[in-house]
């Protein structure tokens, strides 16, 4: 019966955390970066590529067995955001860059 119990209080510790996923959905275009940092966190890698600072952020999995990951980038440019999602920044020509979504 413990073992019972145990296992529904961490079933709905769990369902209660976010995902970055799912926290990523809450930012608009425009954002601060204070709002950005609120949200989802300090980043696992900041990077600047030309006049962007590129925010990347790790997937962190809370199962053991999970052996698929996503990261999830936030592009800003003056201090907002520019655009959000999976994947990684590319260069995009000279002055640009772009979100390359993970492969499948």
């Amino acid at each position: 019966m413990k073992r019972i119990m145990g296992a529904a209080v961490l079933a709905v510790a769990l369902a209660g955390c976010h995902t970055t996923g799912q926290k990523i959905t809450t930012l608009d275009p425009g954002s601060s970066r204070e709002q950005v940092i609120a949200t989802l966190g300090r980043p696992d890698a900041v990077r600047t590529v030309g006049d962007f600072e590129v925010y990347t952020y790790l997937a962190r999995h809370r199962s053991r067995l999970s052996v698929t990951h996503t990261d999830y980038t936030v592009v800003m440019k003056d201090g907002h955001v520019m655009q959000f999602g999976p994947g990684l920044a590319q260069r995009e020509g000279l002055h640009g860059v772009m979100i390359v979504p993970p492969e499948s």
